[in-house]
């Protein structure tokens, strides 16, 4: 038996996962039956169950789900194959309140990437305005405390 590490070991699960969470997209995709349509059929294995409950803020006139499983998807940003868990769909829809009709679109690089993109942006345009309205007038457009807004004007190396 050869030992493997744990990082391909957790590699190898994923893969599996996919590979299982693609057969089972396909067969759900001839049916026309998505778990949420067959609250009666017998959850398939590793499903997890839904809390309605929890799913209260969600304004639907379809069907909620009665039980998540893991779903195959392409990023939309790099093209891997990537897998959304059980798990994750739970945490999403229930304790995050997103909304039910909403999917897994990025993968967690191609996330970490955008949201990066986003804050330096935000921060670069917080530099510009207080390099043209100083930190008092910036806080007040954006309603934010100048405690806050000056460490903007620090990272720019206090050359604002």
């Amino acid at each position: 038996m050869v030992k493997k590490s744990a990082k391909q070991r957790r590699q190898e699960i994923r893969a599996d996962r996919l590979r299982k969470a693609q057969k089972a997209s396909a067969g759900m995709q001839r049916s026309g039956l998505f778990p949420w349509e067959a609250a009666e059929a017998r959850p398939p294995v590793g499903a997890i169950a839904a809390d309605h409950q929890q799913l209260d803020h969600n304004n639907t006139y379809g069907p909620l789900p009665a039980f998540y499983v893991d779903l195959a998807f392409v990023c939309a940003g790099c093209g891997s194959d990537e897998l959304w868990t059980a798990k994750q769909q739970k945490w999403w829809y229930e304790i995050a309140k997103g909304d039910i009709n909403s999917t897994a679109k990025y993968c967690r690089q191609c996330r970490n990437l955008r949201r990066q993109q986003r804050n330096s942006a935000r921060a670069e345009h917080i530099r510009g305005l207080i390099a043209k309205r100083g930190i008092s007038k910036a806080a007040e457009l954006l309603q934010k405390p100048e405690a806050e807004i000056e460490h903007y004007s620090n990272e720019a190396g206090g050359e604002v």
